[in-house]
């Protein structure tokens, strides 16, 4: 019975790599986050921002980190990496943004 080839390709190496980043900064940020939400001490642009973040751009980095399979079959490595990092600078911008309007 033959498994996978080991060791997994590069792609796969890398994918767990960004894992690591990905799935730390997903969860600091919805214990960050909550903390400042409860805090209450911000305006409207600020909330909002805050919940947008909370809502849906975290959910969407994690999403795009865990669709690499199908992503990958659809617009190749690069392809792959380039929309990772596209959704990684924005959810990291928000979250700037955020911390800058909250702070």
């Amino acid at each position: 019975m033959a498994g996978p080839p080991w060791p997994p390709s590069r792609f796969w190496q890398y994918w767990a790599l960004a894992g690591m980043v990905v799935l730390t900064a997903a969860f600091w940020w919805g214990v960050e986050g909550y903390a400042i939400f409860e805090a209450r001490r911000h305006g409207q642009i600020a909330e909002g921002i805050l919940r947008f973040t909370l809502l849906v751009l975290t959910p969407a980095l994690v999403f795009a980190w865990l669709a690499a399979g199908w992503l990958r079959r659809r617009v190749g490595d690069g392809g792959y990496w380039q929309l990772l990092g596209l959704v990684a600078m924005i959810w990291a911008g928000a979250v700037l943004v955020t911390r800058m309007l909250a702070g």
